[in-house]
């Protein structure tokens, strides 16, 4: 029997993190109402290298309203979306649709938890808008 592709587009949560020295993944879902493609911009913007990602993360900019730090790598962390292929279904959390990992040196993005792109392939920005804090990105409306 086959099974329909899930669909995660319509879901507005998202999930942002870092692969940490032991290799597992350490994320939050930050709790500021933002869309993906404000996100993606701010995380591209202000937070670019890999320090900055820790930082973000481990800290309280964000808002965090969850937090885990032992995701099973990629797969482990894929798992918090929805899927057919959901080998991590104890890691499933059914509103999110939007994933951000920072790795090999760059933010990543996913919305199937299985294939990751660089953010500045994925969001191309025309809009000319800088933030200089996390307040503005969250006040943005695009």
């Amino acid at each position: 029997m086959l099974r329909k592709k899930i669909d995660n587009s319509s879901k507005t949560g998202m999930m942002v993190g870092y692969i940490n020295h032991s290799g597992k993944v350490t994320a939050i879902e930050p709790g500021w109402n933002m869309t993906h493609q404000v996100m993606a911009k701010l995380l591209k913007d202000r937070f670019g290298t890999k320090a900055e990602a820790i930082e973000l993360v481990d800290s309280a900019v964000l808002v965090p309203v969850f937090r885990k730090e032992d995701y099973e790598y990629l797969d482990g962390f894929g798992g918090v979306l929805e899927s057919n292929l959901n080998f991590y279904e104890e890691n499933l959390r059914k509103h999110v649709g939007h994933l951000f990992c920072h790795m090999t040196g760059v933010w990543k993005y996913s919305d199937n938890g299985i294939d990751w792109d660089p953010i500045s392939k994925v969001f191309i920005d025309g809009s000319g808008i800088t933030f200089s804090g996390v307040r503005d990105a969250v006040e943005e409306r695009w």
